[in-house]
């Protein structure tokens, strides 16, 4: 009876470790987890309170056809959709060489209200997305350049 006892206190040992290590890991990279949001999400989560301005988030959809423009001091302004809802989008930096109207994006950054609206902002809702970063999404289709200009040489040669 004495190793059964042994075995199970051992187990249950082992099982509130594991449970508490667990914890303490997800406990830390709490504030480490971004969420992808679409336009309707974030404007539905923000009037909800569930975000707010000191929430960073990633805003995913496309960007809005003729919506890309950039101001004198080279900020860009341009539109995310969902195909129901769309938000602002304000950037400084460089854009990704995939990026273009019509096409998939993601823009990582802080959702906020404001009272007066910018003349860059084409939409009429005061919310918009300060983003710090953007990234360019391809479909499946996608072939690099390099790659597509290598196998258009291939098949002239062939023929």
């Amino acid at each position: 009876m004495n190793k059964s006892k042994d075995r199970i206190i051992m187990i249950s040992f082992l099982l509130i470790v594991s449970a508490t290590s667990l914890f303490l890991i997800l406990f830390a990279l709490r504030d480490n987890v971004i969420f992808f949001y679409s336009p309707s999400e974030v404007q539905k989560k923000f009037y909800n309170n569930e975000i707010n301005n000191e929430s960073l988030v990633r805003l995913g959809g496309l960007v809005l056809d003729k919506s890309l423009h950039r101001d004198k001091e080279g900020n860009i302004y341009f539109i995310i959709t969902d195909l129901k809802k769309e938000i602002n989008v304000l950037f400084s930096g460089i854009l990704p060489d995939l990026f273009r109207e019509g096409q998939g994006v993601i823009a990582q950054g802080y959702v906020e209200k404001y009272n007066l609206k910018d003349d860059n902002d084409l939409l009429e809702n005061n919310l918009r997305l300060r983003a710090s970063s953007v990234l360019a999404k391809h479909d499946e289709n996608y072939m690099p350049p390099e790659v597509l200009d290598i196998l258009e040489g291939v098949s002239t040669n062939d023929g």
